[in-house]
């Protein structure tokens, strides 16, 4: 059976979750290609492919892209089967309803999707087989968690490397784990967590030697000048693994990397092991300065000085820090926005990113506020990316504003520390200027490639990159305009490939 996989763009992380499903399918003898909706126009590929199924993976948001495009899809090939996976399927199934697809994927698909490609081509009732939803309605429930990782094949990168330019891209991402064990009331595992309660281990590690080699055949094919591990929490602690994976990934890979943890996890310990296997930086959530807020309304459950040290161990160990943050979390001020920028600046952040809050289908937080009535619930409406406005009703535009100016001035004062004051007191009170975003864009390009991912680039490569960034980044912090024209998806200048 011919698939095609369906992107609506080329971002610069890598869609493993995709990657693997294509390896999967290809294990079983099926063909696997890709379409970027952005790129080229859908309609006329499916008419020279003549694919037996069109799938997508879609995050909240994102999800509406794909919903329109089958819209399209179906109509003009109304026997080609669609399906659509991801975070938003998982937590939202219903979307079902509100579209053409015939089925989606609840959960992992790691055992659904082969099955489910088997049953089409033999001809077989799909109604039966877990974690399909179809337009029945019909919900058989979900599988086990799969425990043995090992046993899975590796992401198909050339359906991505060898179309795209993500081939060429130095820094490449891959995953050593699955699961989170936190509560984070605005993240998805809460509720993944509750969705599979008493189905197996949550949290599951490839072993050592599997996420080397699988860094190394990606290494041995492709350019690569830096790894970056895309797990919820890459290290708990010093460990087994931990030590096992230092001594192998030096001596093997020899790569600088980036992964992730969380700040009450970090030990003085844990950071020289990491910066002795080659890490050269670090994510760690700060997410909300204001205690209230972090603790109680976010469920993060660590103190400032928690955070302040955690930085300081890195920063001590020779790591470059990277602090993720929340603005516009259900009523806060303008106050507790600065507080959040205060202290990153005490914890002496190398790079950070300040994102609006925006509510998730089954998460805690997006719920709470579906309950406050100051969001209705309507996921379509989001936008894909949340560096755009609030969409809660609890803020006026006003306030809207000033969150999305010192979203985007947030990073130039974690730069420049002494234009604190000047952003704070002034600029985030003014009308929005395109200069904020070139000022974010220009602090991001620079910022990224000296504290987070030191890719090396030749200038033609610096110039197309930033071309690449400032085109992506627009998209993100503007008001999202339709990709589908009469039926028919279009391409979006705001995507070209650069």
């Amino acid at each position: 059976m011919k698939i095609l996989f369906v992107v609506q763009t080329i971002d610069f992380i890598d869609p493993i979750g995709m990657m693997l499903m294509s390896a999967l399918a290809k294990r079983k003898g099926h063909y696997t290609h890709l379409a970027v909706i952005s790129r080229e126009n859908l309609l006329d590929r499916i008419a020279r492919l003549k694919p037996d199924i069109v799938a997508y993976s879609a995050s909240t948001g994102e999800h509406k892209y794909y919903i329109e495009a089958n819209k399209a899809v179906k109509a003009s090939f109304p026997h080609i089967f669609t399906i659509m996976g991801g975070a938003h399927t998982t937590f939202y199934p219903e979307c079902i309803n509100e579209s053409t697809l015939d089925a989606v994927c609840m959960g992992e698909g790691d055992e659904a999707f082969p099955e489910l490609l088997e049953a089409l081509e033999k001809g077989q009732d799909i109604s039966r087989i877990w974690n399909i939803i179809t337009r029945s309605g019909q919900r058989n429930g979900l599988r086990p968690l799969r425990e043995d990782l090992d046993s899975l094949p590796f992401p198909d990168r050339e359906l991505f490397y060898t179309t795209t330019e993500m081939g060429r891209f130095p820094l490449k991402s891959f995953m050593a784990s699955r699961g989170c064990p936190y509560p984070c009331t605005y993240c998805f595992n809460h509720a993944f967590r509750k969705l599979y309660r008493g189905m197996g281990k949550l949290v599951r590690r490839h072993s050592v030697d599997y996420v080397v080699e699988e860094v190394a055949q990606v290494k041995r094919r492709y350019r690569l000048d830096v790894v970056k591990f895309y797990d919820d929490i890459f290290a708990y602690r010093v460990d087994d693994w931990l030590e096992d994976f230092a001594k192998k990934y030096k001596r093997e890979i020899g790569l600088p990397f980036h992964c992730l943890t969380r700040a009450d996890l970090m030990t003085e310990d844990v950071a020289k092991l990491l910066k002795e296997a080659g890490c050269f930086s670090i994510s760690m959530s700060i997410e909300a300065g204001n205690p209230h807020f972090r603790n109680e309304v976010l469920k993060r459950n660590m103190t400032d000085e928690q955070i302040i040290r955690a930085f300081h161990i890195c920063r001590k160990s020779g790591i470059k820090t990277f602090s993720n943050n929340i603005i516009g979390l259900p009523y806060a001020t303008i106050q507790n926005e600065i507080e959040t920028l205060d202290l990153n600046l005490k914890c002496k952040v190398s790079y950070a990113e300040f994102p609006i809050f925006h509510p998730y289908p089954r998460t805690e937080l997006g719920d709470f506020c579906i309950e406050k009535r100051i969001w209705e619930g309507n996921y379509a409406q989001l936008h894909m990316s949340y560096m755009n406005r609030s969409p809660l009703s609890c803020f006026a535009e006003k306030a809207k504003a000033v969150q999305k100016n010192l979203s985007e001035l947030g990073l130039l004062v974690i730069w420049f520390p002494f234009l604190r004051n000047l952003v704070v007191k002034r600029l985030i009170y003014r009308p929005h200027t395109r200069f904020f975003l070139w000022a974010y864009v220009l602090a991001k390009a620079y910022l990224v490639r000296k504290r987070v991912y030191p890719v090396k680039l030749k200038v033609g490569d610096v110039a197309r990159l930033f071309r690449k960034t400032f085109s992506l980044e627009t998209f993100k912090h503007s008001d999202e305009q339709p990709l589908i024209d009469k039926g028919s998806p279009r391409r979006s200048s705001q995507y070209q490939e650069l």
